[in-house]
């Protein structure tokens, strides 16, 4: 059987480098989350990750809807009218990320299919 020597060299990285890498890997994707990722829910503020399918994104406002009525169910009245009111809200925020993505991308109503 061959052995095989591995030479352990440190890698040679200066500052611009290891800065261009950081930006690349780890800022610019954060970046983009933080613009375009969530949506905020207007009662507790928690962000609930946006997702490309509209089943998935409505299972998703459901469930942080259950949340908030389970903590208020000891008040119908109020439990109906916050959990009508945080829906509403996170679906019009995911509708309007969804209109600023389609114009980042340009007209998409003439599209053919």
């Amino acid at each position: 059987m061959e052995k095989t020597a591995i030479i352990k060299t440190p890698i040679q990285k200066n500052d611009q480098e290891l800065q261009e890498m950081y930006v690349k890997v780890v800022s610019e994707p954060n970046d983009f989350l933080k613009k375009n990722g969530f949506i905020r829910c207007p009662e507790c503020s928690k962000e609930i990750l946006m997702i490309p399918s509209l089943k998935a994104m409505n299972r998703a406002i459901e469930s942080h809807v259950d949340i908030h009525k389970e903590i208020l169910k000891t008040s119908p009245i109020v439990m109906h009218t916050k959990s009508m009111n945080i829906r509403l809200d996170l679906a019009q925020q995911v509708l309007l990320q969804a209109a600023n993505e389609g114009n980042r991308f340009g007209d998409l109503s003439n599209a053919t299919s």
